[in-house]
């Protein structure tokens, strides 16, 4: 099948006119067809390499999982809990009276309107529970094609992993100038050029975030295709270089067209493993001194700031560094002078800019 779809995606790529193609957008590499194949041609995906080591994404990873498996044990519990109450209104509605059950005609207005309205509160508030938080473990957990815990049980933590963002609340059409009361402006012409795509592939931020805290309004993570990444690269079918930060998106018609590409990783190349090796010298210094739990702390202090609604602006990394300054007394440690020794703060995660 995924054969077939390849052979396919090259006798389009050789119809398509080059003209067709917005700047800067070019013909997708013919060998990244197995994974392009599974792509929604609807929307506009992202690629990138995330060099940040594998024990970062751990402690990382560890966040969400823990506060996933606590949030389904209380709903579990929710559920032992109230289940029988609910079980014995079910039965009271039937006619079977029991300890739920309300004499309308017998009960004054005094005593009957607190009881409904406390049910009424009981009711919405487990509704809420149940469409609003029930669906975050579940997605974590369950969710297919793909979910957090499938894509590391089948994947693992790596060195260098592949991330893939897809387009959310818009897609291709708006990127390509198609959707309907658009300005026809297509590629870098394009205002979701400008305002989605440009800020999703900065550099900064790639450098500041791991790529499971990259999830947003405009993108979320696709991991099933996270998968299919890793296992063409443990098939040597693919190199990681050829996932380097690049932006797909379908040109032409559903049947009539190609995935194109702009591979602007290249434009970055070397920043990112710079940055991974200034994390390391980082804590190859800290665990040295005796503080390795240190490095932890200010890792958890950089990622709650980057996680912060909002952008995170050259102010808010001076006010983070203002913290991990007091951080570091606080253990006996001078934060100036082990700057210093390490070169300055730029280049780190979150501090770039500091």
């Amino acid at each position: 099948m995924a054969g077939n779809k390849s052979k396919a995606t090259k006798r389009v790529t050789k119809t398509l006119p080059a003209a067709a193609i917005p700047d800067p957008f070019e013909p997708a590499p013919a060998k990244l067809a197995p994974l392009l194949d599974n792509f929604d041609k609807s929307f506009v995906y992202i690629t990138h390499v995330d060099n940040h080591p594998a024990w970062f994404k751990k402690r990382v990873f560890s966040v969400p999982l823990g506060l996933n498996v606590v949030i389904a044990l209380l709903l579990l519990w929710r559920i032992y809990t109230a289940g029988p109450w609910y079980w014995a209104i079910l039965m009271s509605m039937l006619g079977n009276e029991n300890e739920t059950t309300i004499h309308w005609s017998k009960t004054p207005w005094s005593k009957l309107l607190p009881s409904v309205a406390w049910r009424a509160g009981i009711f919405l508030f487990d509704w809420l529970v149940i469409t609003v938080i029930g669906p975050w473990p579940w997605s974590f957990f369950f969710e297919s094609p793909g979910n957090p815990i499938s894509w590391r049980l089948s994947t693992g933590f790596r060195d260098k992993e592949v991330y893939v963002r897809e387009s959310r609340g818009w897609g291709a059409k708006d990127l390509l100038g198609e959707a309907e009361g658009s300005t026809g402006k297509a590629g870098s012409d394009s205002p979701f050029f400008k305002t989605r795509i440009l800020p999703a592939v900065d550099r900064r931020r790639l450098m500041e975030k791991t790529g499971y805290l990259l999830m947003d309004k405009n993108f979320d993570l696709v991991f099933g295709a996270m998968v299919d990444a890793a296992r063409l690269m443990d098939k040597k079918t693919v190199s990681i270089d050829d996932f380097r930060t690049s932006v797909f998106v379908w040109v032409g018609k559903e049947d009539h067209g190609l995935w194109a590409v702009w591979p602007c990783g290249k434009l970055d190349e070397g920043s990112e493993t710079e940055a991974r090796e200034k994390i390391i010298l980082f804590k190859d210094r800290l665990t040295a001194m005796g503080k390795e739990s240190l490095f932890f702390k200010w890792i958890e202090l950089v990622q709650y700031e980057s996680s912060a609604p909002g952008e995170f602006t050259y102010e808010k990394q001076v006010a983070t560094a203002e913290k991990a300054r007091t951080l570091f007394e606080n253990e006996g440690v001078n934060f100036d002078a082990f700057v210093k020794d390490i070169g300055g703060l730029q280049g780190l995660p979150g501090m770039d800019q500091a």
